[in-house]
């Protein structure tokens, strides 16, 4: 409903318009009622008006003073003016401040109805005009965050709008809560003076660029996390930047730590995220030595320390990706998994995990499936330091009579052993374990296929790309060709 004042110090007046029309059922409602334009200044400065019917001639404040001491206090309403034959030049100063219409006492019922009328039709037109203004400043900042426009127009196209862009310092406030408290939240974006906004409704986000003084700034975050009260809400602070340039560099930072919480699924109310990720500092030793045994408990432990150093930090996203695949990557060269389909499936699902718990969790369904597979044996002492001896000096020209010599055995009781508990022999357990190693430097490097070779410890390359594509179904190149684009691994 429309608010209706009504001011005229006639009793008889008032008591008639209020009877005159039916005010609700034409959408408005009277709020209050008064005598002079003292008592009417005084309202409008405590409530809510739409519309003021005032008579012009009344004493202590007249209508025309009460219209102008209201408008230089920037006290926004439409006004009728009701006037006898006599007042004109008060009709006439009257409609220079921008009366909508003046009525003649006695008012005519229809010329009333046809003026709230009028109103009503501008305040709609005018509701369309700046939610135009609106959804094109809103436009402008996606622009702006996402580095999209020359400053210059951004500049001059949001003084156009009566919105110039201000501010010494900005930082970019990102923040998401999954139940529904617009009205609340935009109600106070609304009185802030100090920040520009826009609401994300796809991905039911808020973007908020606060250019106040930095001193100021903890207190507004403090405010946003009052309005949801005991609601869970992720905060995404960006740095501080002195150049409107700069803002997409804050809007980045920002977002990304929301990723970071989304991603880590961090529990607790008011979560206030203000980095992008640190990239820990993992030992592998561990983890490498149980893989050499085929330890699975050791294994579990040692993957359980590495997330837990990943999570705590809490590491980029992709990063922590890159050494999920990577482990992944040992687990499978260590226990001959060299199933293609099974490999690509799990590098799909490794790129595609949306949380830190989905990569967990498929760690542990491959470790549970090798237990079922291939048992959680242990090697025995020689065929562990057999072991030990390929994954450290692979590159070397290894033989079986070099490893037995290491360990003072005989190479005949070395083979049947070797073949007896890895169910593979020397040689064919060497060429596994350095076609694994290719595919991860076919992968995550740019070395030829000669530099491959060498790296691994081949010394003939035909020889290396016969073992490859026997092994992998695919030649060095065309496994190349396939695998990389499905997982490119960020720069540590």
């Amino acid at each position: 409903m429309y608010q209706v004042l009504l001011v005229d110090d006639e009793y008889m007046i008032l008591k008639g318009l209020q009877k005159l029309i039916s005010w609700n059922d034409l959408g408005f409602e009277i709020a209050a009622v008064k005598k002079n334009g003292k008592e009417a200044l005084e309202f409008v400065r405590t409530h809510d008006v739409d519309i003021v019917i005032t008579d012009v001639t009344m004493p202590i404040l007249s209508g025309i003073d009460f219209i102008k001491q209201a408008q230089q206090e920037g006290l926004y309403f439409r006004f009728i003016v009701l006037s006898g034959y006599e007042e004109f030049n008060y009709v006439k100063e009257s409609l220079r401040l921008g009366a909508e219409n003046y009525l003649i006492k006695p008012i005519d019922k229809d010329q009333l109805i046809e003026s709230l009328k009028k109103c009503v039709k501008e305040f709609e037109e005018e509701k369309v005009r700046m939610q135009g203004e609106v959804f094109l400043f809103e436009h402008l900042l996606r622009r702006w965050v996402n580095d999209d426009i020359d400053y210059m127009d951004l500049k001059r196209l949001s003084s156009n709008l009566g919105k110039p862009i201000k501010g010494e310092h900005y930082n970019a406030i990102v923040f998401q809560n999954h139940k529904p408290l617009h009205e609340q939240i935009r109600s106070l974006l609304d009185e802030r003076t100090d920040i520009y906004y826009f609401h994300d409704y796809d991905e039911n986000k808020w973007v908020v660029l606060y250019y106040g003084n930095l001193e100021g700034l903890d207190h507004f975050l403090h405010m946003i996390k009052d309005v949801f009260n005991s609601e869970d809400i992720c905060l995404g602070v960006g740095e501080t930047v002195d150049n409107i340039s700069d803002v997409y560099l804050s809007y980045e930072h920002a977002v990304n730590s929301i990723h970071l919480h989304s991603f880590y699924r961090m529990t607790g109310n008011h979560q206030q995220m203000d980095s992008s990720g640190k990239i820990p500092n993992l030992s592998f030793v561990g983890f490498n030595e149980a893989l050499v045994i085929r330890d699975i408990d050791t294994i579990k432990e040692e993957i359980d320390h590495l997330l837990a150093n990943l999570k705590e930090s809490p590491a980029p996203p992709d990063y922590t990706r890159h050494i999920i695949f990577l482990i992944f990557m040992d687990i499978y060269r260590q226990f001959d998994i060299l199933d293609e389909a099974f490999y690509q499936h799990t590098v799909e699902k490794i790129t595609k995990a949306a949380s830190f718990e989905t990569l967990r969790a498929l760690l542990e369904d491959v470790l549970s499936e090798i237990v079922n597979k291939k048992g959680s044996r242990i090697y025995s002492p020689n065929i562990q330091k057999a072991l030990k001896i390929i994954h450290e000096e692979y590159q070397q020209d290894l033989s079986l009579k070099y490893v037995a010599d290491q360990l003072h055995l005989n190479v005949m009781y070395l083979g049947q052993l070797f073949k007896k508990e890895t169910k593979k022999s020397f040689s064919q357990y060497l060429n596994h374990f350095r076609i694994k190693l290719a595919q991860e430097l076919l992968l995550n490097s740019g070395y030829n296929v000669n530099e491959i070779t060498e790296k691994i410890g081949y010394t003939s390359s035909g020889y290396f790309y016969k073992n490859f594509k026997k092994i992998c179904g695919l030649s060095p190149k065309e496994f190349r060709e396939v695998y990389k684009p499905m997982y490119n691994p960020v720069d540590s």
